[in-house]
């Protein structure tokens, strides 16, 4: 959303309205776009966007950092940003999915029984900055105590593409999280909630866009009945959820709430903050006749 300058709009009851504007910034009256943007469907159908566009950097670099710790691997992100080496992005496996996704690929890199893959991309518009980034690059993850570090080639991407469909071979039935925390915290969220989920029978596997503190879970059925599967995803929820809010995060980083989260919604989300978004959808779709059921019952 933070890409988009403007957009048009058709509304619940039938109006075209055009927010936003092609200005560096704007305080003028309410931030519409933003709340259309945000509302899955619920508060409109958008009809045209004009977007930003940055330029491209033309030079890159793609590091594999691979650990063979938890701890010193969701450690990572803290040091960078401490370094100040803003990285265009920071993908986190954990182990299991380093193991699945390299069988499901056919692949067997470093570390493959053991290692916790980070993959750590920078980008800058000058070959000699690029070249200083990949020397204080190595010089942290070595200095966190990785394993190895080495360029991430197509074969490690190939991996980090693979790891949901990996899965599958595993178990048709899952359940995946989008939750996301301050990237301070991301380091702290998945020590937590990957010891905590050792409590209970099902298999879990953790995917993290660490950069943004954005955590995704996949979570195996497994052998078990489908009443044992419900009833433990629903505990392990209500206690992974409150802890991820205790930490400042919330319920989706991405992929929003949809229908499948809606009472996860109202329950975690404060009184007035519901009270004010139920007022709104009320307001602007008197007739609740888009996405009805979505992100709450208004």
């Amino acid at each position: 959303r933070d890409q988009v300058y403007a957009i048009e709009a058709v509304t619940p009851t039938g109006d075209i309205v055009n927010v936003g504007a092609r200005l560096k910034k704007k305080s003028t009256g309410y931030c519409l776009e933003q709340l259309i943007m945000g509302s899955e469907g619920t508060l409109g159908i958008i009809t045209k966007a004009t977007l930003k566009l940055l330029p491209l950097c033309p030079y890159k670099l793609d590091l594999l950092a691979i650990f063979t710790d938890l701890d010193k691997a969701v450690g990572l992100v803290p040091n960078l940003i401490k370094a100040g080496l803003n990285p265009t992005s920071v993908e986190f496996m954990d182990n299991a999915f380093v193991r699945s996704s390299s069988d499901y690929c056919e692949l067997k890199l470093p570390h493959y029984e053991d290692g916790f893959y980070v993959i750590v991309t920078v980008e800058s518009f000058n070959e000699d900055e690029l070249e200083s980034k990949m020397e204080q690059l190595d010089e942290i993850c070595s200095a966190s105590g990785a394993t190895d570090v080495l360029e991430a080639d197509d074969r490690v991407w190939k991996l980090r593409r693979n790891c949901l469909e990996s899965t599958r071979v595993l178990s048709l039935v899952s359940t995946s999280d989008d939750l996301v925390v301050p990237v301070d915290q991301i380091a702290n969220c998945i020590r937590h909630l990957t010891k905590v989920a050792e409590n209970y029978n099902f298999k879990l596997f953790t995917l993290a866009h660490a950069g943004d503190g954005n955590l995704h879970f996949q979570i195996l059925k497994g052998e078990m009945s489908d009443e044992q599967w419900e009833d433990e995803v629903s505990r392990f929820h209500a206690e992974a959820y409150p802890y991820v809010y205790s930490l400042g995060g919330r319920l989706s980083g991405e992929h929003g709430i949809g229908a499948k989260k809606v009472e996860a919604m109202e329950k975690y989300t404060e009184p007035v903050e519901m009270k004010m978004m139920k007022e709104i959808k009320r307001a602007l779709d008197p007739k609740n006749i888009l996405n009805p059921g979505k992100v709450f019952n208004a």
